[in-house]
């Protein structure tokens, strides 16, 4: 037994974890990152800003297409039709069904000598090993899950449990990529961007590091080709493992909400910000900026979420932020517009559990283009959902008790 002498000022929750060994994990911090200083909302400076967060810049010579709904499965349809070397994909959900059944037709039917790897996370694929797998490994795909689930021999260990894959990509001969919110499945309301050019390098990289770690090794030197400029857009692919402390992904959130200037428009499948997102949400409100959050309504949304979710409302609506609740099915998209150029497609859950547990990713990409058509949807989608505003919020009564509780677990988030 250590000695108690000089330690009497540790909080007693610390000392008891320290004592007894206790997993004791804290994933909200009041001093979390916020950066409060002015970052442009386009150029070489807000690159530079990326960059010295999480490593990640924005690089010119890309070409990107906003893809959403019932067109994602075509779209990846189409890349593996389109394949002649390589087909990777990393999803953390598929499901057996109807958009299951075309993608595996698909991969029966591409051209001979395309290699396929394909990387699923099991605890969001409950059926995929006994429906799916087999049928993708007879057609010569080699197929790999993420952090198998232990078996009845093996205890399971509940942070392993919770560190998922959440990232959805598709690369396609190592120069064509696809990344959004949500795997294979049910067609949901989601958003996912197709893009060529160098930034599709850093895909890659992504799936190869998941890949290696599944027990697959190194890929190809041809899954690397040199990638020539296509487009005109700016853009960067950020990567994020969970981290109890400061994930990439809450440094990306800070640095593109820091650049807002007049107009921050954010969707999320998964809204329960921390308190450090939230300040600065409600600082980027009180200086003029337009701020609006577009997250699940009731009909379709996970009700322990949907609690999580309306007990951070109150705040954010005092303090200028508007929010609106989505109704005719459920939303999975993962999106946010900043200004007149910058926009970010992927699978980020704006969550504390998530930023500690899961591999997450995120496109971020400078262009006028698909900053406009993201708009054009945002504004299309708040035709189709309903407004929360704050008189109403504040007088709904006790009928709608709600609990500020945090999520037990990462994986309650879709």
């Amino acid at each position: 037994m250590p000695s108690l002498r000089g330690v009497n000022r540790l909080p007693r929750l610390l000392l008891a974890c320290l004592l007894t060994g206790l997993a004791c994990t804290h994933y909200e911090n009041p001093r979390d990152l916020r950066i409060h200083q002015d970052i442009p909302s386009s150029g070489e400076a807000l690159s530079l800003a990326l960059f010295q967060s999480v490593g990640v810049g924005l690089s010119p010579g890309h070409s990107v297409e906003l893809v959403q709904d019932g067109h994602i499965p075509e779209a990846l349809e189409a890349e593996i039709h389109q394949a002649r070397e390589s087909l990777h994909l990393l999803v953390s959900s598929w499901q057996p069904g109807a958009t299951s059944e075309r993608l595996v037709r698909a991969f029966e039917a591409r051209q001979p000598g395309v290699a396929c790897r394909i990387l699923v996370d099991p605890l969001y694929s409950p059926y995929f090993q006994e429906e799916v797998a087999p049928r993708l490994i007879r057609a010569g795909c080699e197929v790999r899950l993420f952090r198998p689930l232990p078996g009845d021999a093996v205890l399971p260990d509940k942070e392993r449990l919770e560190a998922r894959n959440h990232r959805q990509l598709v690369i396609r001969d190592g120069r064509s990529g696809l990344t959004g919110g949500v795997g294979v499945g049910p067609v949901w309301r989601d958003t996912s961007v197709h893009v060529q050019g160098p930034t599709v390098r850093e895909l890659q990289q992504t799936f190869a590091r998941a890949w290696q770690e599944a027990g697959g090794g190194l890929l190809p030197a041809s899954a690397f080709p040199p990638l020539a400029p296509t487009g005109e857009a700016r853009a960067g692919f950020v990567a994020s493992s969970g981290s109890i402390h400061l994930s990439h992904t809450e440094r990306m959130l800070q640095v593109l909400i820091a650049s807002a200037r007049h107009r921050l428009w954010l969707t999320n499948a998964c809204f329960v910000p921390t308190t450090a997102t939230a300040d600065m949400l409600i600082r980027k409100a009180r200086a003029g900026v337009d701020v609006r959050v577009l997250v699940p309504g009731l009909r379709y949304g996970n009700p322990r979420v949907l609690d999580a979710q309306r007990a951070s409302y109150a705040r954010l609506l005092e303090n200028g932020v508007r929010i609106w609740e989505y109704q005719p099915s459920p939303l999975r998209a993962h999106t946010l517009l900043v200004d007149e150029q910058i926009v970010t497609v992927g699978s980020i859950n704006l969550e504390p559990r998530s930023h500690a547990f899961l591999e997450e990713g995120s496109l971020v990409v400078e262009d006028a283009d698909l900053t406009r058509s993201l708009a054009n949807s945002f504004q299309r989608d708040l035709t189709r959902a309903v407004e929360v505003h704050p008189g109403d919020w504040t007088q709904r009564g006790l009928l709608e008790p709600l609990s500020a509780e945090p999520l037990t677990s990462a994986t309650d988030c879709p």
